[in-house]
């Protein structure tokens, strides 16, 4: 099927939308739809070629005639039953622009959100110690901080959105459109980037592991535990719909990734040996060890230095000139993210 852009105003335009036939018809015939518009009023002709696209009959149709009408008097009765439905979708879109304007959702930047005078900012509804957290009838952290100074900069007001069930989610919010940015610890990775913009990292920290020290040791042998981490075997645990699922899979793809709910639970089953290590950030594994010191006896950290998380926020994939504004902003506050910083803030759940 093929069709000219025929906008439906001005005072006379003529579109066609060829009907293909199907390749078992004897007869080779196609059809055509013919609008012609003239002063705003629709006009409907059918038309029906042969092989040497020599017209056979054509048919005007008055605007009563409904969409139905209008395909069967193109198909004959030899077009298929989907093919049909297609033309008929695409002729009620041209007659009818309304619904077809519709359709697709407006694209959002800059101007339209100091416009709409509101920045709306995704958050998991989970806390993340250090980064952000509920307050009784509020939100507070560096990250939502540092929303709230992008928000003034741009002279709108910010509206937190915390209904993210995991960082994908938060994501998900960004490219489906209910948020301008998402921001919660969010790693780049290879799929998000196909689905949202990012900004330049406001910090980076190195990728690491905690393990249970009897089960690495003992595959190690006389190696050191850190030259078997690399090619690590064993049981993997990551929080589902977290960057580290990819970062996983990836990097360490001789090992059974297993996928945790939350932190906590990951924790947990480090600790009843039904996972041999779990895999995050640098910060997590560190706060993990100061907030629950007794982990040290029987578990070891080790942070792989060469790979690398960059959290950034996400930004909605239209939204180039907000992106631009948000690292101009990231360059006035260089140094708010550091890793001694949060480390030293309170990391209780």
């Amino acid at each position: 099927m093929a069709s000219d852009q025929c906008p439906l105003s001005g005072v006379k335009r003529t579109c066609r939308f060829a009907l293909q036939m199907s390749a078992s018809d004897p007869k080779r015939t196609f059809s055509t739809i013919v609008l012609i518009q003239i002063n705003d009023a629709p006009r409907v002709i059918i038309e029906h070629y042969n092989e040497g696209h020599k017209i056979m009959s054509r048919h005007r149709v008055s605007g009563g005639r409904t969409i139905r009408q209008l395909i069967r008097l193109a198909s004959d009765a030899i077009f298929c039953a989907a093919l049909g439905i297609w033309a008929a979708f695409l002729l009620l879109s041209v007659l009818f622009p309304v619904i077809a304007a519709a359709q697709p959702a407006s694209s959002r930047d800059l101007k339209t959100i100091i416009d709409d005078g509101v920045l709306k900012v995704s958050l998991t509804r989970f806390n993340l110690p250090a980064f952000h957290w509920r307050t009784e009838n509020s939100f507070a952290g560096p990250e939502v901080d540092l929303a709230k100074q992008i928000a003034r900069a741009l002279g709108v007001r910010v509206e937190f959105l915390d209904g993210a069930p995991s960082f994908d989610a938060v994501v998900d919010d960004v490219a489906q459109g209910r948020a301008d940015i998402g921001i919660s610890k969010l790693s780049q990775t290879y799929y998000r980037l196909i689905r949202v913009r990012f900004s330049e990292p406001y910090i980076t920290l190195s990728h690491a592991l905690l393990f249970e020290r009897a089960a690495v040791g003992m595959s190690s042998g006389s190696h050191p535990p850190e030259d078997l981490l690399r090619k690590f075997r064993g049981r993997i645990g990551v929080i589902r719909g977290s960057a580290y699922v990819d970062f996983a899979r990836r990097n360490f793809p001789n090992a059974q990734v297993i996928e945790m709910a939350n932190w906590n639970t990951a924790i947990d089953e480090l600790i009843g040996h039904r996972v041999d290590a779990l895999y995050r950030d640098e910060f997590e594994i560190r706060r993990v060890l100061k907030t629950r010191p007794t982990l040290n006896v029987h578990f070891g950290a080790a942070v792989i230095t060469d790979q690398k998380a960059f959290l950034s926020i996400a930004i909605c994939d239209s939204c180039t000139k907000l992106q631009e504004f948000i690292n101009f902003h990231l360059t006035q506050t260089q140094g708010t993210f550091t890793l001694q910083a949060l480390l030293a803030s309170d990391l209780r759940d």
